[in-house]
């Protein structure tokens, strides 16, 4: 039987953030790629405002795969921004990944009542432009030559997830 969970990151999972973070297959697709130290982690957690920003891990069968998170929460304008990165490289490509985006996404629309999310992209970064797309992100202007912002409504999302979410449930036997 396939499990796959989302769960709220704890102060245990701060170092494996940190690992994963400062990994160069992610840390190069980062606006910011600097390396993370350790005291600045803790430093980061600690500040963290729930009310606009929510980190979550997703595993597969209890094991950790990744981060996926929600941001800059605007509950008045109902607007968010996503991010994601699979942190253990033998999941890169794998459907987990996906899953932990529908998961993330449903959740802001659905559960916190949000209507439309951003998304700022590293040209280069084939994979999320392609991911977000697939999830019904539009192109909105490029940033400057190495950046694109995205928007995506929550309709289009719906739209667009149905697919993702009939093959996870069909493939994957995943119930989203």
């Amino acid at each position: 039987m396939i499990s796959a969970k989302l769960r709220p990151i704890e102060n245990e999972d701060i170092q494996l953030l940190r690992y994963w973070r400062n990994l160069d297959h992610i840390r190069y697709q980062m606006i910011e790629n600097n390396l993370i130290r350790k005291e600045n982690q803790k430093k980061w957690f600690d500040n963290i405002d729930e009310n606009y920003t929510k980190y979550f891990i997703y595993s597969l069968n209890e094991k950790d795969v990744g981060n996926v998170k929600i941001s800059n929460i605007d509950y008045k304008k109902k607007t968010f921004e996503t991010g994601i990165f699979c942190g253990d490289v033998s999941f890169l490509d794998h459907w987990i990944n996906i899953w932990a985006c529908a998961e993330i996404y449903d959740y802001a629309f659905n559960e916190l009542k949000l209507q439309k999310a951003y998304a700022t992209i590293k040209n280069e970064n084939t994979g999320a432009l392609r991911l977000n797309k697939s999830l019904g992100y539009i192109f909105n202007k490029n940033l400057n030559n190495d950046l694109q912002y995205l928007t995506l409504e929550k309709e289009n999302y719906f739209k667009a997830s149905y697919k993702i979410k009939k093959y996870l449930n069909n493939f994957a036997k995943i119930k989203i």
